[in-house]
């Protein structure tokens, strides 16, 4: 891996010097920065530019996600520095500085989704084609949106409505695309007006995909189809106001998890999750008080069936031949409010509080028997119908205000405190972690001071220190039984996690180079971990860590070499540590990056992409966890506006994205299925076909 690092060396010299020489000029409002969009919603929980945050802010923009044509939401992800495992669409581990799961907050258009599991959320809920933009907010998030976001932000954004407009105005799209690795079928269409009292949005997508092939051969349990329907309607009240009503639902079946090599059969039968929300809208840019307010309620229901068989597992000379069947419900209900107040000339302040509660209700079959090498039945038990988790439920309020002052023409500070104070219940069970009834509280604060000092008009420093809370979830304090990771354990006396997190960075928008570059500490008091517990690695439990600490750094460059030809690449580095054992903490990535050359076509009418991904070997493991080699990958994408070019009115574009071009076979470490290959070459190709009427 030393290549990798002088790449990596090379490319941040060759950048930062050229920054410095370069010709500081306000970027044409036709340039579309990759990293540094010109406004990102979510960082602040208000509008603003990114190069003007004071955070760590990455974002695939629009253009980016229809022109890369990926088929699922971790591979764009990817390039804005996040890492995550793909064992499959249904098995990815998204990643931030470290921290994933329940450590990393993840927004649908900026509200939380389905807390209750503890190592993330099911990302092919999301198809790629109902994405406006994704965006990545670094550091501790908790400050602002609570309990679950320690690491960060992750805020998927889904095609937003039209501009009010005198007169009906319609347009749409069509998107068709297929994946080779898994034969997926992708088809969506959406349709979308608006006049100057009502706008509505309406978007239905279909998948169907078979098994993932690999270079060792078909990865079984990871086939999946299903229908999204994304629907809103917004209407003008007056006075600058608005309410919309906004509906999401998810029909998936037959969605298969590779669970075990012994599993010949694990998947959900039916996975619905379907979201509801109706937002009041307040909007002034223009005020000298009250610059805007939202008020939100919203509701999500979701229920699973997910069955199994595993066969000759072995156990000592024994083998083990078990059916698994749960059915599990999940309701989450909640509202989100805020109001934004100008506090004089150059002052902002945002406050509002935050109310979900959560409900998870599991039932389970579990039938299991034991044969010898004969085949012949030694035990036959009874079959086990205790719940993996009992009935439970989790209330959480948070209160929080942020206050932006810009004290000098050159220095912006701002400071942000919250409070969250959160109940989690379980009813006594018989055969679960909880025999009695159980009720836990968990409170605390978070808060931090961030500050942006111009340097110049394209040369901006930044620095950071935050406290962040976060809760155990449902699933880590209550569940108990098998899971995708193996069989797990929770512990209903886990302490919530406090962190202390320093960062400072430099970011750059020069007319030709765009960038960043951060460090950071992160400090985590009762760090909650996912420890495996047997060699093999299919025994976890979590646990609290006295203490943890994560060091790292990223660097994020998009560099416009001519009109037609530009360089960008990203790279992230962390390092974690028990520091009470002396010891390295599970499921760290390694030190990985990614380098593009792109060629486009001034007027976007055709362009061409090589990637380049370069993993590190990950020796710093915990106890009884597998070490992994380092790799390399080459990805490849192309496509044209076959309408434009050939003359006509409307565009037709064609897109072609090739993962891993050469078909390498490679472990990576953060995923579950450590008895397989990762996924093979995958030719993704797409129509996209935009109109109006």
């Amino acid at each position: 891996m030393k290549k990798f690092k002088y790449i990596i060396t090379v490319l941040s010299l060759w950048t930062l010097t050229s920054s410095l020489y370069s010709q500081q000029t306000k970027t044409d409002s036709a340039d579309v920065w990759f990293y540094f969009p010109k406004v990102v919603v979510s960082a602040n929980r208000y509008e603003k530019q990114a190069f003007e945050s004071h955070l760590s802010v990455q974002s695939v923009p629009k253009q980016r996600v229809w022109q890369r044509a990926v088929d699922n939401p971790g591979e764009l992800l990817q390039e804005a520095g996040v890492q995550f495992s793909d064992a499959g669409p249904w098995s990815q581990k998204l990643v931030v500085r470290g921290l994933s799961g329940s450590q990393v907050l993840t927004l649908v258009d900026g509200l939380r989704v389905d807390v209750l599991r503890a190592y993330g959320n099911h990302a092919p809920l999301l198809d790629v084609s109902e994405l406006d933009r994704v965006e990545v907010i670094r550091g501790p998030g908790s400050i602002l949106y609570g309990s679950n976001a320690i690491g960060g932000v992750i805020n998927f954004i889904t095609h937003p409505l039209d501009n009010w407009s005198n007169a009906l105005q319609m347009n749409g799209r069509v998107v068709v695309q297929y994946a080779s690795v898994n034969q997926q079928m992708n088809e969506t269409a959406l349709l979308r007006g608006s006049t100057n009292r009502w706008r509505f949005l309406l978007s239905i997508g279909h998948r169907k995909a078979d098994d993932i092939t690999t270079p060792k051969g078909t990865l079984a349990n990871s086939a999946f189809q299903g229908i999204t329907v994304d629907s809103k309607i917004s209407a003008r009240l007056g006075g600058q106001q608005s309410l919309e009503l906004a509906a999401r639902l998810n029909r998936m079946s037959d969605v298969g998890v590779p669970t075990s090599p012994y599993a010949t059969l694990a998947q959900f039968k039916t996975y619905n999750n379907d979201f509801i929300s109706l937002t009041h809208r307040y909007q002034n840019k223009n005020a000298s008080y009250l610059k805007n307010t939202e008020l939100t309620y919203y509701y999500q229901i979701g229920k699973r069936n997910f069955e199994a068989r595993m066969e000759a597992v072995p156990k000592g000379p024994l083998f083990v031949f078990q059916e698994l069947a749960a059915n599990r419900d999940v309701k989450t209900t909640g509202m989100t409010s805020q109001a934004q107040l100008v506090v004089g000339a150059n002052q902002l302040l945002t406050s509002g509080i935050d109310y979900f509660q959560e409900w998870d209700d599991t039932r389970r079959i579990a039938d299991a028997e034991i044969r010898n090498a004969a085949g012949t039945v030694m035990k036959n038990p009874p079959a086990d119908l205790t719940p993996p988790t009992p009935k439970s439920d989790r209330l959480g309020v948070g209160v929080f205000v942020e206050h932006e002052s810009r004290l000098l023409s050159r220095l912006t500070l701002t400071t942000a405190l919250r409070y969250d104070q959160l109940q989690s219940r379980a009813n006594g069970t018989t055969g679960t972690l909880t025999l009695t009834d159980v009720s836990k509280n968990d409170g605390d604060f978070s808060g931090g001071v961030g500050v942006l000092f111009n340097l110049t008009n394209a040369l901006h420093l930044t620095g950071n220190i935050g406290r962040a809370f976060k809760a155990p979830t449902l699933q880590e304090r209550f569940f108990k039984g098998t899971a995708q990771p193996g069989y797990v354990y929770g512990n209903p006396d886990l302490n919530s996690e406090t962190s202390l997190n320093f960062d400072a960075g430099l970011k750059w928008q020069f007319k030709q180079v765009a960038g960043e570059m951060s460090v950071f500490q992160n400090r985590i008091e009762d760090y909650i971990v996912l420890f495996p517990k047997s060699a093999a690695g299919d025994t976890l439990a979590y646990e609290n860590v006295g203490k943890a600490r994560l060091r790292g750094g990223e660097l994020f460059v998009d560099w416009r070499l001519s009109r037609y030809v530009s360089i960008w690449g990203n790279t992230t580095f962390v390092r974690a540590r028990d520091l009470n054992q002396h010891e390295d903490l599970p499921k760290i990535p390694a030190l990985q990056g990614m380098l593009g050359l792109r060629f486009q076509n001034v007027m976007n009418l055709y362009w061409f992409e090589l990637m380049a991904q370069f993993v590190g070997d990950q020796n710093r493991v915990a106890e009884n966890e597998l070490k992994t080699p380092g790799y390399s990958l080459l990805h490849a994408s192309a496509g044209c506006d076959a309408g434009k070019l050939l003359g006509m009115k409307q565009s037709l574009i064609l897109t072609i994205n090739i993962k891993n071009l050469l078909d390498r076979s490679f472990r990576d470490h953060l995923s579950t299925v450590i008895w397989w290959d990762a996924p093979g070459r995958n030719i993704v190709v797409g129509l996209h076909k935009p109109f109006t009427f």
